[in-house]
């Protein structure tokens, strides 16, 4: 697990905590415990996920009792998980409010706008522009890796600028949504590992753990307000 994986959320240190898991940790999406323990919580929320742009306002824990991409919260010491492999996570907060969310963007996320949905959410529950929130992402496919058969038919609506080949720069469109919410990047820091590029540190699909995958072996990013 790594602790306080974003630079970003440093000044915040005694308000909020994030944690990333990785493969090492040989986590499964029915097993809990290991994230209870290492935030000190017995409260988790943790969704159905289901590639779309559903986000869900947690006040109490949610045992993938809820379908949806996004969870937001301000209740102390609830724990937002999100599990990924090679699609794009990601966290938030808002210290204006005390406000933390977790998030999960597969391709189809990018072509529903996810992003657009959980920024949103944030304004419509709390009031809470993007100006004031700070966002990190976890680790997936990098520019080289996210290949796809034919992108501009498969992603309709998609910019041919995100194209190369057959690869797709799903970063990029992520980016392009939160520069469109009113996110400042300067209020945003990713963690450059590739999945697929690095499959002795994450689990990754598309990088040969299709099966370990499916059986529920998931790398994690958490967040809980302190």
């Amino acid at each position: 697990m790594i602790n306080s994986p974003f630079s970003l959320f440093a000044r915040y240190a005694h308000r909020v905590r994030v944690i990333q898991c990785e493969k090492s940790d040989a986590l499964l999406s029915s097993d809990t415990a290991p994230i209870r323990r290492a935030f000190g919580s017995s409260d988790i929320a943790a969704l159905v996920q289901e590639h779309g742009s559903t986000i869900v306002r947690a006040e109490e824990p949610i045992d993938r009792t809820a379908t949806g991409d996004g969870l937001l919260t301000h209740r102390q010491g609830l724990v937002l998980t999100i599990r990924h492999a090679d699609c794009q996570s990601f966290v938030l907060y808002a210290p204006t409010h005390h406000v933390a969310g977790v998030l999960h963007v597969g391709w189809r996320g990018i072509l529903c706008d996810a992003i657009g949905a959980w920024f949103s959410a944030l304004t419509r529950e709390w009031g809470i522009l993007p100006r004031d929130v700070f966002v990190g992402a976890g680790p997936s496919l990098c520019t080289s890796c996210a290949d796809f058969s034919d992108p501009l038919r498969e992603l309709p609506g998609l910019s041919p600028a995100l194209v190369s080949g057959r690869t797709v720069n799903l970063r990029a469109a992520a980016e392009a949504q939160f520069v469109r919410a009113g996110l400042p990047m300067e209020h945003f820091e990713r963690m450059e590992d590739c999945t697929r590029c690095t499959p002795n540190r994450w689990w990754t699909y598309r990088g040969g753990d299709a099966e370990a995958v499916k059986a529920g072996y998931t790398n994690v990013l958490a967040i809980m307000l302190l």
